[in-house]
């Protein structure tokens, strides 16, 4: 039957994208305009071709089977059927054909197809399709938990892992179910904040707990949620963070016990990065440098000492071994570092290297080694002044000789010539001076054993003073006049200047003499003929009751005063010398002095004479309520 353009035109009026008719052949008697939009043919060029021509060899037999059956089939509209249909560009598309047999019209005379490209909406589905399957199986997968919530925000979707984080089945995690296993504690927090932002367009973030009753296990975790867009409800996570907590925890009592270790050890311990910068700075290193931790930590090491004593001697990178990452590279280094204040001490230092994540950091122990310093000088100095003292006391021992035998040889020469003369009326005319001899030899004599069991006594500590309020003009004079026969005898003058306001002090009369009788006699023992030895006593300007003795004599090297204050020692120590004496005369005055509180200098210039002074504290001096008391 022919089939006008008019008749088709008026039955595919109403279809949607292509329209076609198919006769009983299989062949199209008539495709509409929309083929060359959706097949990328011309209606002319489908027209008399064959259906199965253009199927999808997987899909062809099928197709044909369908046609068929709708041949026979009473006039109606067929299910869908997708199929593969090939383009004019080669492409197989993807289609949707429905089938109405109007075979019995003989305007048609055939079975009309509507078909649809459905290629775009197929794929949209499989990528959807597979998408989603992407989701569930990374939702699955995941070591957190993932859940979805209505605009309510009871939980649509939930993940095994966070059924597993809650404890509960995934089917008691729905709607409101999962509240059941937060800890009783948190619970109202979390229900309220959970509904309360449920209206909120910003993320909720909570911190909460899980507690499973029956294992008596509680789980710290961390819930993220955000808002899906078009407010079709909320997605988020659910972490399960108490190994972190755990660790965390850990680590902070650790740095704690670390930090109380470092901050009661008694050394010095300091840490520095690759920068040279100071990253550790305990509580002994604030105190050693007098500067405190936050003013010093991320700043240059170079403030302290140089960060060269902080690494490798010789500067070449210490390399360490495989599955080494600390390793002692210096012991006991002595350098010199610099206080806040800018004063320097002496330093013994060790030093570690340790590699953290491929960085290089030092750690320094610092000991002050100051009194240790000072202790060895001291020791030193003691050994110096024994060795010193030792060589005194032989050389004291092997001039003592000297000293005793002369007086003792002129005891015995004259109590020999009284032995042998004692009827030589002659020599008895001599008697007297004889006897003088011996006196003032034996007075010498006694004098240089006084000196020398006197000073044992102060050595000892075994000096006892007897103390009363002394006029110490009085005892000026005396002193003086104990010396003036052996001033007389050497041509020597002796001249007192006392302050007319001299005040009383309280002493040991015997024993302050005596200092200033050791004075005065060295003053005449090394004065040049004819001069003058001058004791003069007064209060100075600072309170302090002063008796000095000058002479113009031989006078002292300054280098040599120390060593003359102390016992056994002669600058001259030659048999031939040509002042006597044993050496204790200023060692015992000073001690003397000294057991008053006072003190003793020596003012002195090689050739022009010594001043020696001694000084009496204010609390000596007695007052006039103390004498009427």
């Amino acid at each position: 039957m022919q089939v006008t353009e008019k008749t088709i035109r008026a039955l595919m009026r109403n279809a949607r994208d292509v329209a076609a008719v198919v006769g009983a052949d299989g062949r199209f008697t008539y495709v509409g305009d929309a083929a060359a939009r959706v097949l990328g043919y011309a209606p002319d060029r489908l027209i008399g071709t064959w259906l199965g021509d253009h199927a999808h060899p997987d899909e062809r037999e099928e197709i044909l089977r369908r046609f068929a059956a709708r041949q026979t089939a009473p006039s109606s509209l067929s299910g869908t059927a997708v199929f593969r249909f090939r383009h004019a560009d080669g492409r197989w598309r993807w289609v949707e054909a429905t089938a109405n047999n109007q075979s019995d019209d003989p305007d048609i005379g055939g079975v009309v197809l509507n078909v649809r490209d459905v290629t775009e909406q197929l794929d949209t589905a499989e990528r959807l399709r597979v998408s989603e399957a992407r989701y569930q199986t990374l939702a699955e997968s995941a070591p957190f938990g993932i859940f979805q919530t209505d605009a309510d925000g009871g939980i649509l979707f939930a993940n095994a892992r966070l059924a597993s984080i809650a404890g509960l089945p995934p089917e008691r995690l729905l709607g409101d179910g999962w509240f059941d296993a937060i800890h009783p504690q948190d619970r109202a927090q979390v229900v309220e904040d959970w509904r309360r932002s449920l209206t909120s367009a910003l993320p909720l973030l909570l911190d909460f707990r899980f507690h499973d009753s029956a294992a008596a296990v509680d789980m710290r975790v961390l819930c993220q949620r955000v808002p899906l867009e078009g407010g079709g409800g909320f997605i988020g996570t659910i972490t399960d963070v108490s190994e972190y907590v755990r660790t965390a925890n850990a680590l902070l009592l650790s740095e704690a016990r670390n930090k109380a270790t470092l901050d009661t050890v008694a050394d010095a311990i300091l840490t520095i990065d690759d920068q040279d910068c100071v990253v550790g700075f305990n509580r002994a290193a604030e105190e050693m440098f007098g500067v405190s931790a936050a003013d010093v930590q991320w700043n240059s090491v170079d403030a302290l000492f140089p960060a060269t004593h902080l690494r490798e001697a010789a500067g070449e990178r210490f390399a360490f071994s495989p599955g080494q990452t600390t390793a002692v590279i210096a012991r006991s280094r002595l350098i010199e570092a610099r206080r806040a204040d800018g004063t320097l001490l002496p330093i013994e230092l060790s030093v570690s290297a340790s590699e953290v994540d491929g960085r290089r950091f030092y750690t320094g122990i610092l000991r002050d080694i100051s009194e240790r310093r000072r202790f060895e000088r001291d020791i030193i100095a003691a050994k110096e002044a024994a060795e010193a003292a030792d060589k005194a006391k032989s050389a004291f021992v092997a001039t003592m000789s000297h000293e005793l035998r002369t007086p003792l040889n002129a005891v015995i020469g004259f109590a020999q010539l009284l032995e042998q003369k004692l009827q030589d009326p002659v020599a008895m005319a001599h008697y007297s001076d004889y006897v003088r001899s011996i006196r003032q030899s034996g007075e010498q004599l006694l004098a240089i054993i006084d000196e020398i069991l006197d000073i044992a006594r102060v050595e000892s500590g075994r000096l006892e003073l007897v103390e009363d309020a002394l006029d110490l003009g009085a005892v000026v004079i005396r002193a003086v006049a104990e010396q003036q026969f052996f001033a007389d005898h050497q041509a020597i003058g002796l001249s007192v200047e006392l302050d007319p306001d001299l005040p009383p002090v309280r002493g040991d009369e015997r024993r302050l003499r005596q200092a200033l009788g050791n004075l005065i006699s060295n003053g005449i023992k090394f004065s040049h003929a004819n001069g003058v030895v001058t004791v003069a006593a007064g209060v100075d300007a600072t309170g302090w009751v002063a008796l000095a003795v000058r002479d113009h004599g031989i006078g002292l090297d300054p280098a040599d005063i120390p060593k003359v204050t102390q016992p056994f020692v002669q600058l001259d120590q030659s048999m031939a010398r040509r002042f006597d004496g044993v050496g204790l005369g200023l060692p015992l005055a000073r001690r003397l002095v000294e057991a008053h509180g006072g003190t003793l200098s020596i003012d002195s210039q090689l050739d022009q004479g010594c001043t020696v002074t001694i000084r009496l504290p204010p609390e000596r001096i007695v007052s006039i309520e103390d004498l009427l008391d």
